[in-house]
């Protein structure tokens, strides 16, 4: 793959609608939807509000004969940093919008660098610092740099904050992107015409999504592309290119939304298996100290080894 060579030495260098939002992946926390304009979904300022968050997608991901992304042992690795991502959101009741930032940041930064599969512990070096980016963006409370850990091992902070500064230069300081959980409440509303959907609509309206975040797939479809087509799976799993185009002309959809991208979306996440992401009637949350101590840590430096 082209692109710069990343080695451990370089690494060193409407309040009603909230409501029913309590959704959850594997025993999660409430999603927050407090970015989405809360009046009428077909007024003039919701169309204003969805054109300014189209400005803030990145329409870009991986390129689709990129070997990185057909090489087997990059999706496994890939795989594994998107689980604990979501894993650890779930921990820490960070905001489903920080989690999926995550995923951008370590897509985007990756897709830029070849990693040496002799040294497997830097994808988890890179997740840790993709999610404390991520939350340092968007939540209230952000962890200490050794409160996040993967699979037990404690990255040294200096460590997690050299690689920090890789990605903000990487995206060139641009961290505030879009994410699909900015649109759902437009399109769910939208096309199940109720002002308030039933939850199971928006549970796995949700689910549909954080599994997308999990195929490598996911960075070829733009956020609002994702969101609708999830919206229209849930409501109905078996449209048509015909139909679903016949379903999104009965409503005034934005004009930055392509009927293709969105079929094409809808394919994709027709194949998805979400029921492995049924949340519990009551959720919980981890508390961090739990999820700091039960564990048994080691500290890595970048001069150390592969540590797998």
């Amino acid at each position: 793959m082209a692109g710069e060579s990343l080695s451990p030495s370089d690494l060193l260098c409407q309040e009603d609608f909230r409501a029913e939002l309590a959704v959850a992946d594997e025993d999660d926390t409430c999603i927050d939807i407090s970015r989405a304009y809360a009046g009428d979904p077909d007024t003039e300022e919701e169309e204003e509000y969805l054109a300014l968050l189209a400005n803030q997608e990145p329409h870009r991901g991986f390129n689709a004969n990129d070997t990185l992304v057909i090489d087997s042992w990059f999706r496994n690795a890939r795989l594994e940093a998107i689980t604990w991502i979501l894993r650890t959101r779930k921990t820490f009741a960070f905001h489903f919008h920080t989690a999926y930032l995550s995923m951008i940041y370590f897509d985007r930064f990756i897709s830029s660098r070849s990693i040496d599969r002799r040294h497997s512990w830097v994808v988890k070096l890179i997740s840790v610092a993709c999610i404390s980016l991520a939350s340092k963006m968007e939540e209230v409370q952000v962890p200490s740099l050794p409160e996040f850990q993967t699979d037990g091992v404690i990255f040294e902070s200096k460590s997690v904050q050299r690689v920090e500064l890789g990605i903000l230069s990487t995206l060139q300081w641009r961290m505030n992107y879009a994410t699909p959980f900015a649109f759902i409440r437009h399109f769910i509303m939208k096309f199940s015409r109720q002002d308030s959907p039933p939850r199971e609509t928006i549970s796995r309206t949700v689910r549909y999504i954080l599994a997308l975040m999990k195929e490598r797939h996911s960075m070829s479809h733009r956020p609002s592309v994702i969101a609708a087509a999830a919206s229209l799976v849930v409501i109905n799993n078996s449209l048509t290119r015909t139909t679903l185009e016949t379903q999104m002309n009965s409503v005034a959809y934005p004009g930055f939304l392509n009927v293709e991208d969105v079929f094409r979306c809808y394919s994709v996440l027709q194949q998805l298996d979400v029921e492995d992401l049924r949340s519990p009637a009551n959720v919980s949350v981890a508390s961090r100290s739990s999820s700091v101590n039960d564990i048994k840590r080691r500290r890595l430096r970048f001069d150390d080894p592969d540590k797998n």
